[in-house]
């Protein structure tokens, strides 16, 4: 697609978003929802518009890799995205467990693999009947950015924004604990990566709501984490892993199409 004919979709797409986000039950973008998990714990969720974004970076990107092809991807149907990391309070509602190495109710869980968080995904389906996923490597792209085109979202400035090689001291941190970004995601750059419903591929072109390959062998990674550095935090940065291995610098975030209406009432 040409420059112009690009931003002429750019622009009839946030046309259609707008027309979208006024007929979804009046939901706008930072709209946020409280969820019960099995167990008691809460978790926030924010909704974010259906839209049309450039992702991942252009070549004169600082510290960009081949696999962060610059293209266009629109996202048509709106979601929830957890306002947070998924804490190690919420993973204990739910399973009962925690691997993490730094330990910490409101930390991040980590030490886990793809195949824990969807096991987690599963209880959650099961328990609640809140039909939650791991978001698509586009939808955690769209909502990291919140219509920024710069490297690090936000306000740019990464020490704000995130949890890194250079202020950790080398272990995670409570979630929440630095500056949002516009849409009100917090530590979407840094403190634990993030894995994604995708199987690793090579983008080829502009595409609309893509999901990744039906198989492959390792699945994707987004955002950075305290033991990385600033070029490996940005908000295109990929990074590609086996499904069953654990890490300490692993951990996920929930999604959501739809959140049903809960019996129960959220725990005080």
């Amino acid at each position: 697609m040409g420059l112009g004919v690009a931003a002429l979709a750019l622009t009839a797409c946030a046309a259609d978003a707008t027309a979208s986000a006024q007929g979804a039950a009046g939901r706008k973008t930072g709209d946020v929802k409280t969820i019960t998990l099995p167990g008691g714990a809460t978790m926030e969720m924010i909704w974010c518009e259906p839209g049309t974004f450039k992702m991942g970076s252009p070549p004169t990107e600082t510290g960009r890799f081949e696999d962060e092809a610059q293209h266009v991807v629109k996202i048509t149907r709106g979601f929830w995205l957890g306002k947070y990391e998924v804490t190690q309070r919420q993973w204990e509602s739910v399973m009962h467990s925690n691997l993490s190495r730094f330990k910490g109710p409101d930390h991040p869980i980590e030490n886990i693999s793809w195949h824990d968080c969807m096991t987690f995904v599963r209880r959650v389906r099961s328990e609640a009947k809140i039909p939650v996923r791991l978001p698509t490597e586009a939808e955690w792209e769209y909502a990291c950015r919140a219509g920024s085109e710069n490297a690090i979202s936000g306000n740019g400035k990464l020490p704000d924004m995130a949890w890194y090689d250079d202020n950790s001291e080398c272990q995670t941190h409570e979630v929440g604990t630095h500056t949002p970004n516009a849409w009100g995601f917090f530590d979407m750059h840094g403190n634990v990566l993030e894995w994604c419903a995708d199987w690793f591929s090579v983008p080829t072109g502009d595409v609309v709501d893509p999901k990744g390959p039906p198989s492959g062998s390792f699945k994707m990674l987004r955002g950075g984490c305290w033991f990385f550095y600033e070029r490996d935090c940005r908000s295109a940065y990929r990074l590609k892993r086996d499904p069953t291995l654990r890490n300490c610098i692993f951990g996920f975030r929930l999604a959501c199409t739809d959140i049903p209406e809960q019996k129960t009432k959220p725990a005080q």
